[in-house]
């Protein structure tokens, strides 16, 4: 019961407490017709940040519980500009470290890395670096460092470790 409380108050504090940010693009708010009020809209998918310190998997379980029509995710970032465009959303909201979508399964002794919304994962990653695939406790990814883009990396890191995080959903039209 009190885990069903504090996810209700996680997708209410998503849904009503971002403010709107401005347009990827043209620097213009995002279209409500597009994205739910306060999401960032870019390339025809919309971003909502969550502000919450919660797990890997309850971040992933908060984001597919949005009411936003096609799936969410925690955020799949597929390419350079696409991490870039989230870079500057989130830094200037402060943030410095947030969940992503990228989790390692157990298979045959190895990590295998996959995306929560299944988006094919290309190695190496948009930042040049490669994930561990040797056996860790660290099956879970985080971006850091997001305010100094020149330090900015990808980051393993224990599931259940707590940071904000960020959903990713097909924008509607």
């Amino acid at each position: 019961m009190g885990q069903a409380v504090y996810l209700g108050l996680c997708l209410l504090g998503c849904l009503i407490f971002n403010p709107v940010v401005e347009g990827a693009k043209n620097g213009t708010a995002a279209g409500r017709a597009r994205c739910a009020p306060g999401a960032l809209y870019y390339k025809q998918f919309c971003y909502i940040f969550n502000s919450y310190f919660v797990s890997w998997h309850l971040a992933e379980v908060t984001c597919q519980g949005l009411n936003t029509g096609p799936e969410s995710h925690l955020v799949s970032i597929l390419f350079a500009n696409e991490g870039k465009i989230i870079s500057s959303y989130l830094s200037k909201k402060g943030i410095s470290d947030i969940w992503i979508g990228l989790e390692a399964t157990r298979s045959n002794g190895y990590m295998v890395w996959e995306w929560s919304d299944v988006s094919p994962l290309s190695l190496p990653l948009w930042d040049g670096r490669t994930l561990s695939s040797a056996i860790s406790a660290n099956e879970c990814v985080s971006m850091t460092n997001i305010r100094n883009t020149n330090a900015q990396k990808w980051l393993q890191r224990a599931c259940n470790d707590t940071l904000p995080f960020l959903c990713k959903y097909r924008a509607e039209y």
